[in-house]
């Protein structure tokens, strides 16, 4: 475990770049954008891995990487661990992330598009996390990187 990543955990805090932080420091960096088709007025949301880093490696060029999070309702309990999810600092922001019983992140989802997650259930070894706005998130709760995202479509007023 990374002492530095589980020690900001404690204190409310998640990298706050759309990445997956694992609890031993590893980084996965996301492709994270978002396409609107002004013929449709529809949104796609997009959220693939992208590229593999460090935290120090972070810290390295930036010691401001981290964002205070919220965690909302109760934990999902799972197979020994907990999921817990919720928002970020900023309105657009949500997270999930498993924890283990004695509090120690496991891995952390962070998302600057989803706005808050209010809402995660388990399919199988799935976690299905609900944004606010239509967003949902389809995650491998063995690998985190094996992650889909969709979205309820929604449209911009004309």
């Amino acid at each position: 475990m990374n002492p530095t990543l589980q020690k900001k955990w404690r204190e409310g805090f998640v990298v706050g770049y759309d990445c997956i932080a694992f609890g031993d420091g590893q980084i996965v960096f996301a492709n994270s954008y978002s396409a609107y088709d002004p013929n449709t007025h529809e949104t796609t949301l997009y959220w693939t891995p992208l590229c593999d880093t460090t935290l120090e490696s972070l810290l390295r060029y930036n010691d401001d990487i981290w964002t205070e999070v919220d965690i909302f309702r109760h934990p999902l309990e799972f197979d020994g661990q907990k999921i817990v999810f919720g928002d970020g600092g900023m309105g657009n922001e949500g997270y999930v992330a498993s924890v283990s019983s004695d509090n120690n992140l496991n891995w952390s989802m962070f998302f600057t598009n989803s706005n808050p997650i209010i809402r995660a259930e388990m399919d199988g070894r799935t976690i299905e996390a609900y944004g606010e706005t239509g967003f949902i998130a389809r995650i491998n709760i063995d690998d985190p990187r094996e992650t889909s995202i969709a979205h309820e479509t929604f449209k911009r007023d004309g």
